[in-house]
């Protein structure tokens, strides 16, 4: 008898020792091959869930000179999802057996989602969860270090940068009612510390101009690490031109200091004021305990990749180099070339 595990993820069996026990064992799954070998099957869609003495069989239904394999074997739904899909492609396959397997990753797309392969976005069928994973798996493709990409709530997957400028580089999932697309995101002089290195640095920004990327200033305050209130901008060379000759002005100010600043910044047609603003500026701070105010003259670039184009390129294999070549683009408006971040 051989006692198999199907779950989510590749969990290590080196340390389980299956045997017979008295427990009144409920299996999901009997595979039997005649008198020779019997398989009995765990499923687990979510490794969390795996409580290992599941995978003992009851003795009660064991014959006196039945032998149990004391190594399980521990399959992921993921491989097996993917040789179905493979089945698929065989054109000597029945119609019936088509179906069922259709049915079947149709069942797995709508109640199991997160348990698809993931290996390319057309898999995916717009799937909110599935994508994500996937700009995950694509993500961790094309960095050095697997570690360097993690998640934000809110904004979505990222790389962690070793850079002054620039913390963090996303990925980042976009959708409305009809459709989706990319967003690879650089923000950089997102915090006062990455400002004024950013502006200290030889800044190119001009071999983007007319380009598939979207810049614009990014000017936002801060209380500690949180973000308070975004205002817009008026022109990216003057904005960057400002900030570049007023570096010295770039750090925290006192409650009683930043009526004037932000008035100072709106007559250099640095920010655009509007009343609006001023009410967000009221209520989220100069109402409030707080005492001072974090300087953030961030700068961002984007560049969109739209559904259609994401699922072709991926499903060729090309996206991964269009992502890692559009980074180390991006980075160069400060001068990195990213070989210590990004595979070459």
């Amino acid at each position: 008898m051989l006692s198999v595990l199907i779950t989510d993820t590749n969990l290590k069996s080196n340390d389980i020792s299956i045997k017979s026990t008295e427990r009144n064992a409920i299996y999901d799954g009997i595979i039997t091959f005649g008198n020779n070998l019997t398989i009995v099957i765990e499923n687990k869609p979510r490794s969390s869930n795996v409580w290992f003495e599941q995978l003992n069989p009851s003795r009660q239904n064991l014959a006196e000179d039945t032998i149990v394999y004391s190594n399980p074997a521990i399959l992921e739904w993921k491989e097996i999802i993917k040789q179905l899909g493979y089945l698929l492609s065989i054109v000597t396959l029945s119609g019936y057996e088509k179906i069922m397997i259709d049915d079947f990753l149709s069942f797995i797309d709508e109640t199991f989602p997160y348990l698809n392969p993931y290996e390319s976005f057309h898999q995916c069928k717009g799937n909110t969860e599935l994508l994500n994973r996937r700009i995950n798996n694509l993500l961790k493709s094309i960095v050095l270090d697997e570690n360097k990409v993690s998640y934000h709530k809110g904004w979505g997957y990222y790389i962690l940068t070793p850079y002054q400028q620039i913390q963090q580089i996303g990925l980042v999932l976009t959708r409305n009612e009809k459709e989706w697309w990319l967003e690879l995101s650089l923000y950089f002089a997102d915090t006062q510390r990455q400002a004024i290195s950013f502006y200290k640095s030889n800044l190119s920004i001009g071999y983007l101009e007319n380009s598939d990327w979207d810049l614009y200033p990014n000017f936002h305050v801060s209380f500690m690490t949180s973000g308070l209130i975004w205002f817009k901008s008026y022109s990216v060379s003057h904005y960057l031109d400002f900030w570049k000759n007023n570096i010295g002005e770039i750090y925290q100010q006192k409650k009683d200091a930043v009526p004037n600043y932000i008035k100072w910044l709106a007559d250099e047609k640095v920010i655009d004021l509007t009343s609006d603003k001023e009410g967000e500026l009221q209520n989220k701070f100069y109402n409030t305990a707080m005492q001072t105010l974090n300087i953030c003259p961030g700068f961002g670039i984007i560049y969109r990749i739209d559904s259609k184009l994401a699922e072709q390129l991926d499903k060729s294999g090309e996206l991964k180099f269009l992502i890692a070549e559009k980074i180390k683009e991006g980075l160069q408006v400060i001068g990195i070339d990213a070989s210590d971040l990004i595979k070459t």
